[in-house]
């Protein structure tokens, strides 16, 4: 009896060493791996991620998207190995490891190539005693193709079919990626915006990526009116609207742009809708008490990664999160911003969404009592 008493004992202990072994075998590199990560992480806070610096964004991707599900994969085979040789209970770690480490990957393919390709369709109707006739404009923004490709042939295709009466492009068309060049591309764009044919025409302003546009001579722009500190007056048969665009600088900084909003809206009937727009929508934060119906912008892509109950990791812009996509009354005018047509493809940054797919705005102006 001794003897099988000390037999069980030695077993129970070795027993007891092999599990504790398999829970070292988890731990000891699971909270390693982890420090690693939030150091990691930190060290791309501190080094500007959220200012916004691209290529740090970037790196961030590649890391928490791309090497650390290789390292947790790593882990998991590790774990498996170890069961097998040792006989341990190291098999649920591993297939943690791999769950955590499929999840990543599954998730950087639902964010670079599903998300960014839900384009929406935004609708909104404004009421105003301005117009005896509707009046359909489509707020399109930050379309930044690194080339023209299936989905901005789609995505023309998707404004045409609502028949808008005026196109409006709060700027950066293109973000060129090489092989690509604007030259080959440019043109390409045009003849997409060509294909809508609103019957009012197409206006927009110049955005962050639009650098070689401003080596176009405007008049040769047939299809795409540029406003940069500019006013275009439009008369349609429900009555008339002007429209006045911001150059990039204004639209960043709206004290450098009131001299001109205010002489525009001097110079425009109380019975004309005004439109204002702009790239950044900055401007919108000293425009609330002008007699302004509507302003458009764009450049924050709405965030364009959204964390549940949190909201958008970077704008880039000094308006507050609540603005930053979408319709909002700001005082006398209304507000759109657009969360982009596109993404921010810098530096060969993939095309990137989460919680805030792309989209378009029909803005539907819908007359009510007329003032006159």
């Amino acid at each position: 009896m001794p003897r099988i008493s000390q037999i069980l004992c030695t077993a129970g202990r070795a027993g007891s060493e092999r599990e504790g072994s398999s829970y070292t075998w988890f731990w000891i590199p699971a909270s390693l791996l982890l420090a690693y990560v939030l150091i990691k992480n930190y060290e791309f806070f501190e080094s500007g991620l959220l200012d916004p610096d691209f290529e740090m964004i970037h790196q961030a991707f590649d890391f928490n998207f791309g090497l650390l599900p290789c390292l947790l994969s790593v882990l998991g085979f590790l774990c498996a190995l170890f069961k097998y040789l040792r006989g341990t209970r190291s098999g649920l770690a591993s297939l943690l490891f791999f769950f955590i480490a499929l999840d990543l990957v599954a998730l950087r393919v639902y964010m670079t190539q599903v998300e960014p390709f839900r384009l929406k369709v935004r609708e909104v109707q404004i009421l105003t005693p301005k117009l005896k006739k509707p009046i359909r404009i489509v707020h399109l923004s930050d379309i930044q193709a690194g080339s023209i490709t299936k989905y901005e042939r789609q995505l023309f295709q998707r404004i045409a079919d609502l028949k808008p009466d005026i196109l409006i492009n709060t700027g950066d068309y293109l973000q060129i990626i090489p092989p690509a060049t604007f030259a080959a591309e440019f043109p390409k764009l045009i003849q997409l915006m060509e294909s809508v044919q609103p019957r009012y025409g197409s206006y927009g302003v110049f955005g962050d990526t639009d650098l070689e546009l401003y080596r176009i001579p405007l008049d040769q722009l047939e299809s795409l009116v540029l406003l940069s500190s500019r006013s275009r007056f439009i008369e349609t048969d429900g009555g008339n609207i002007s429209i006045h665009g911001l150059s990039l600088y204004e639209s960043k900084h709206g004290n450098w742009a009131l001299r001109g909003i205010n002489s525009w809206v001097r110079e425009t009937s109380p019975y004309t809708f005004r439109v204002l727009i702009g790239h950044a929508p900055d401007f919108s934060l000293v425009v609330g008490d002008h007699a302004i119906d509507l302003c458009l912008a764009g450049h924050t892509h709405g965030g364009q990664v959204r964390i549940p109950f949190f909201g958008a990791l970077v704008t880039d812009s000094k308006v507050p999160d609540a603005w930053s996509r979408g319709m909002t009354r700001i005082g006398n005018p209304l507000l759109n911003v657009s969360a982009g047509a596109g993404s921010n493809r810098f530096g060969g940054l993939p095309r990137l969404r989460f919680n805030c797919p792309t989209e378009i705005t029909l803005i539907e102006l819908i007359p009510s009592i007329s003032i006159r």
